[in-house]
């Protein structure tokens, strides 16, 4: 190759919109003797109802940590996994009811919420958009917000608390929560397709059903991009399109059926597959560089979905009140085991992306799971349950059960992830003031 290639090809579409991914090839020729730098990513994964820590906490501490019921399914990548015991989230607590509001209000804000379910919300503004907000100008979307329930952000959720609080994870401001995208097939459309305000949700349903591919249009660059690259590249190239090609049948054929002309897709209709695809958009967006930030919220909170497909008939939220009944406490484990291989399939494909420098994405991630309360019963604020995969390049070294006996507050955890993207605040949220200790 007689000149590098134009990154700018593989962030603002001009493969007709498609985002590709980095190759190192896309580099400056100054850095083609050197190892790529490659940026760090931000993941916050939310899952209403708590969890129930006798069969969470794992008994040994450090490396090699054994795994209890509901973290079974990280077997394949402890190795990046690493739980977090005994971190607090202070501002969860009130003296009135409605733990899952500030809980789920506070979840990365880490600051008390106003207590109305009128107009005058107010807030902090979450982790998340402190990272947006700072470095959110190097990717085509500062960040990215998912999840798999709807709803407006008006009216009374939880005991007099806004909807506002327990639809949304994202703040941009102490009244602007941020909306997320419950839709795989909008998702796709607004990372992959081409990027024209205005679409309508009947617009776009309207471009699905006419099968009209992404790639389709981008083929004839393509193949003249493909002229330009090594081989290494040019393979590289190959086997993301060939991902992007499945993935967009995937969700094409999900949304088969599912919704008239004009009326949204009944995304909970199929909720397994529905998350997998969003999973799979998340990886996507993160390997193709789209954005570095992404928040998802398995349910809102408090949500009192029935998972059909585990066999269970009842609402979450109705069997996390299990008052230590036997039967309700197996129906949450079978629930909880399922969240966490959702995460575990996450990771596992973090893990299989190789990035321009060589090395893992998982290698250059940070992706937290956790929920707005400790056990669904008690509705406590302490002791949280928390899962941290990835390195962040550095800043955390996984595979290891870390328990603080200080009690120290979530929010320093949220500093420490922050720090991996090069944003430094000094604070975050009423009681953020310090990294997280341990985490390397």
């Amino acid at each position: 190759m007689s000149s590098p290639l134009n990154r700018r090809l593989f962030l603002r579409g001009a493969l007709g919109g498609l985002a590709l991914p980095l190759l190192p090839s896309a580099l400056p020729r100054s850095a083609w003797s050197k190892t790529p730098s490659v940026p760090n990513r931000l993941l916050f994964w939310y899952c209403p109802c708590g969890f129930q820590m006798e069969q969470w906490t794992p008994e040994l501490v450090g490396e090699g940590y054994d795994l209890r019921r509901m973290l079974a399914p990280l077997k394949s990548v402890q190795a990046d996994v690493s739980v977090l015991t005994g971190l607090t989230q202070e501002s969860g607590f009130y003296e009135i009811p409605g733990d899952h509001a500030r809980g789920t209000g506070t979840f990365l804000t880490a600051q008390q919420i106003y207590f109305t379910e009128g107009a005058d919300i107010y807030n902090g503004i979450s982790a998340d958009q402190v990272a947006a907000q700072a470095m959110g100008h190097l990717t085509p979307f500062p960040s990215l917000e998912l999840g798999m329930d709807g709803g407006t952000s008006v009216g009374d959720c939880d005991s007099g608390y806004s909807c506002a609080y327990v639809r949304n994870i994202s703040w941009a401001g102490p009244q602007t929560p941020m909306p997320k995208l419950t839709d795989p097939l909008l998702v796709f459309e607004r990372l992959f397709g081409e990027r024209i305000d205005g679409f309508t949700v009947e617009e776009v349903l309207r471009r699905n059903q006419l099968r009209v591919s992404v790639l389709d249009h981008v083929m004839e660059s393509t193949a003249s991009l493909q002229g330009q690259l090594g081989v290494s590249d040019g393979r590289k190239l190959d086997e993301y399109l060939t991902g992007v090609r499945e993935l967009e049948r995937r969700v094409q054929n999900f949304g088969e059926g599912l919704c008239a002309a004009g009326e949204a897709p009944v995304s909970s209709s199929d909720f397994p597959t529905n998350v997998r695809l969003m999973t799979d958009l998340t990886v996507k967006a993160l390997e193709c560089d789209q954005t570095r930030i992404i928040t998802f919220m398995m349910g809102n909170g408090g949500s009192n979905r029935v998972f059909e497909h585990l066999g269970i008939s009842d609402g979450h939220h109705y069997l996390s009140h299990h008052g230590g009944d036997p039967s309700y406490l197996e129906q949450l484990y079978q629930i909880g085991t399922w969240e966490v291989a959702e995460f575990a399939y996450l990771i596992e494909q973090l893990s299989n992306v190789e990035t321009a420098g060589g090395g893992r994405l998982i290698d250059h991630t940070l992706a937290m799971l956790s929920s707005e309360i400790e056990d669904g019963d008690t509705h406590w604020h302490r002791n949280m349950p928390v899962l941290l995969a990835g390195s962040g390049g550095g800043v955390a070294r996984p595979g290891r059960h870390i328990v603080y006996d200080d009690t120290p507050p979530i929010a320093n955890l949220f500093l420490s992830m922050l720090s991996s993207v090069g944003v430094s605040p000094g604070t975050h949220g009423a009681d953020g003031s310090a990294l997280l200790d341990g985490l390397t």
